[in-house]
């Protein structure tokens, strides 16, 4: 079981690092700039979350705890938002927020998985969902960092928060495999991951002007 979590969760760490290699190439197209890459984050990470998220929660978990889950993760993101406001660079917000949401919606995810996990569940199809699914969050949080002044410093610091991102499903993978949590709850987490994504999406990316 332990073997399965640890490789589903390279199999996370490598789908996030190959949207920040496709970020990565976008930015040294010349014509594409800031508010390009910003205006394209906005647009995956709304596709993701209409498309599969949202959806997936609701059938999953109800629509009272996922969208309680939603208005918190609003309110914190809020929250933060005028606390970091003047403290911290507004590139690295976006950043910030998406890496939180991620590291949180990998909480239900992760105790999901490890609940019902074997070996069986490897097959190529479902490994190749899972890397697929993190494309687009590995690109939206290398395309925020990469607009910052200190490039060299962002791909380390995705590397890092990509190794973060990847040992939060590990550990919870392997806590689900022997500790199941009430489904309001799961439902709670995802709707809170969800009110940082959609945040992130739109306020960050969509709304808010970009020089």
């Amino acid at each position: 079981m332990h073997t399965v979590s640890y490789l589903l969760s390279f199999y996370l760490f490598l789908g996030t690092n190959v949207g920040a290699l496709v970020a990565c190439v976008l930015y040294k197209i010349p014509k594409i700039k800031a508010p390009h890459l910003y205006l394209l984050c906005g647009l995956v990470l709304t596709a993701l979350l209409v498309l599969e998220l949202i959806p997936h929660a609701l059938k999953e978990y109800g629509f009272i705890s996922v969208a309680f889950g939603a208005s918190l993760g609003v309110l914190i993101c809020m929250g933060l938002h005028d606390l970091m406001e003047g403290k911290s660079s507004p590139t690295y917000r976006p950043a910030l927020f998406l890496i939180t949401a991620i590291a949180v919606h990998n909480i239900p995810a992760g105790l999901a998985i490890g609940s019902t996990l074997d070996n069986q569940i490897l097959s190529t199809s479902f490994i190749a969902a899972m890397m697929i699914h993190q494309i687009p969050e590995g690109l939206a949080i290398m395309a925020s960092l990469l607009l910052s002044d200190r490039r060299r410093l962002s791909l380390l610091v995705f590397f890092l928060f990509s190794v973060l991102l990847s040992g939060v499903f590990l550990f919870f993978s392997i806590l689900g495999y022997s500790l199941a949590l009430p489904i309001k709850l799961n439902g709670l987490i995802v709707g809170i991951a969800i009110g940082f994504l959609l945040f992130t999406a739109v306020w960050e990316f969509l709304f808010k002007k970009h020089s």
